[in-house]
């Protein structure tokens, strides 16, 4: 699996190894599933393989999104000589990101492409590519599980970044903190662990999505056993619409529908008893199957 971040123990199953540039040998001193990748290019890959007396011929599992893409795409992919998945992430991000991912795979070339949580791009993707594109979610991903506190805090929380890149995030807590109508805390963390801690303490968890984008908040919400109110419609779901009806996500897309709802779940004492089932976990051989295989043998859930 190549992608471009630190080792991930969450996302570590039998048979995976990660690699990348931000991957150190003192990962691969610690980790004999890390591999040490200074370049974004095959070559440099398969010369890592070698180095460790392992086979080059595998799935390779490329993890990737429409900036990094444009900024250092791993290149050399026709070099690879077994299956390649894409697996693309942040659909949403800069200028036509869409031609950015179609221009890559022509390019590079990929055997199917996984969208990791854009179902609702799904068809646009799949008119644009002609080899198999699915979306998956949440995919290879793994969340921190934890137990919903037994008295949360009667507040709705958001947890996430107000940067230049996400002005309707921006505005939205800035609204609801400016008018006040709702008790209502705005949290930034610097890991999944804590982001998980914070929303198992809270009774409430405002998830704003951008662009089209689950984003990973709504599964890390889901493992952490929270209810969540979605800004958003749930069209956003795309073909994923057994999600719809769960009792843990409950779909708003107006301020004033924000504050009136939170308001009335707030004040439910049966909120804290709200089922919250965990996301789905895809075993990285039968989430290869369904990406890899025939559109008849892939459907969006496991069975």
């Amino acid at each position: 699996m190549f992608h471009y971040g630190p080792f991930q123990p969450l996302w570590q199953q039998p048979g995976v190894i990660q690699c990348g540039p931000q991957i150190t040998a003192e990962h691969e001193l610690a980790n004999p599933a890390a591999l040490a990748v200074p370049v974004p290019q095959v070559g440099a890959l398969q010369a890592a393989l070698r180095r460790r007396n392992l086979s080059g011929a595998g799935v390779l599992v490329h993890y990737s999104d429409p900036f990094l893409i444009r900024a250092a795409g791993l290149q050399g992919l026709r070099q690879w000589r077994g299956p390649k998945l894409l697996v693309c992430g942040d659909l949403h991000h800069g200028p036509a990101p869409i031609d950015t991912l179609v221009g890559y795979w022509q390019q590079q070339f990929h055997d199917a492409v996984l969208l990791a949580f854009n179902p609702v791009l799904l068809d646009e993707v799949q008119r644009r590519l002609p080899v198999p594109v699915r979306c998956l979610p949440p995919g290879f991903f793994r969340y921190p599980r934890r137990a919903r506190t037994a008295a949360p805090a009667r507040v709705l929380v958001h947890v996430g970044s107000l940067g230049p890149h996400h002005p309707q995030r921006r505005a939205l807590v800035e609204a609801l903190q400016q008018r006040g109508r709702v008790p209502f805390a705005h949290v930034t963390t610097a890991t999944a662990e804590q982001a998980a801690d914070v929303y198992a303490a809270h009774a409430l968890v405002l998830n704003v999505p951008l662009n089209n984008d689950l984003n990973h908040r709504f599964y890390e919400v889901m493992a952490a056993g929270a209810p969540q109110l979605v800004f958003g419609r749930p069209t956003l779901l795309g073909p994923l619409q057994e999600l719809a009806n769960r009792p843990d996500l409950i779909w708003v897309d107006q301020l004033e529908q924000v504050e009136a709802v939170a308001t009335a779940l707030l004040n439910d004492p049966a909120l804290a008893a709200r089922p919250v089932a965990p996301p789905p976990e895809w075993p990285m051989h039968e989430l290869l199957k369904r990406a890899l295989g025939p559109a008849a043998a892939a459907p969006h859930t496991l069975a």
